[in-house]
């Protein structure tokens, strides 16, 4: 099983997320681009001892869209080019949000779309956060990307469950936005149960 981690919005739980979803579905982990410090896999790691974490695709120092930070920094490649990790079943986490730059012409949703992997799309619990998940659905549809559930992350508002699900007709979970690791456990084996009721995942 081979998953991409994307997000509606920057700073909505990605890396949480993909921190539990590795610990419950025994994942490898992999950054396609890190920019800034801490490392987002050094928090997976930290959630998740067991995980594999791969090398990171690109890494740059600068907290800033990696177009802007490989500028800074004199480091130049092409996004599309980057090689995904020789895994059976591994979870690549995406930077920002699906239209945030990848590189200096494309951004994260083309080397979704190329990488013909199906997503998990990670939403949050914010004013505008509506808005933000529902357009990032029809990018991923527009682009026949397959979709394989939505995650919102934080605490839950049943509203604005309601609309999106009926809206959209898609399958939501939850999952807390974690800023530490006392109740990792306990969240990402809720989050496990319910995933498994989607009967999603090849397992």
């Amino acid at each position: 099983m081979q998953i991409f981690i994307a997000g509606s919005h920057t700073d909505v739980g990605k890396t949480a997320v993909s921190a539990a979803l590795c610990y419950a579905f025994d994942l490898e982990y992999f950054k396609l681009v890190q920019a800034g410090i801490p490392q987002d896999c050094d928090r997976v790691k930290t959630l998740s001892p067991k995980t594999k974490i791969h090398t990171n695709g690109i890494t740059l120092q600068t907290p800033a869209s990696p177009h802007i930070a490989m500028q800074k920094e004199g480091v130049f490649y092409k996004g599309l080019e980057i090689p995904l990790p020789k895994a059976r079943n591994l979870l690549v986490e995406s930077a920002g949000g699906l239209f945030t730059p990848l590189d200096l012409k494309m951004c994260m949703i083309d080397y979704l779309e190329a990488s013909k992997l199906p997503c998990v799309l990670v939403g949050g619990y914010y004013l505008g956060g509506i808005n933000h998940i529902l357009l990032s659905l029809k990018a991923l549809e527009a682009r026949g990307i397959p979709l394989l559930c939505l995650i919102i992350s934080g605490d839950q508002n049943p509203q604005m469950d309601s609309f999106i699900a009926k809206y959209a007709k898609i399958n939501i979970a939850h999952f807390p936005n974690f800023y530490d690791t006392k109740s990792f456990e306990s969240q990402t084996q809720a989050l496990k149960q319910e995933i498994m009721a989607f009967k999603i995942f090849n397992l």
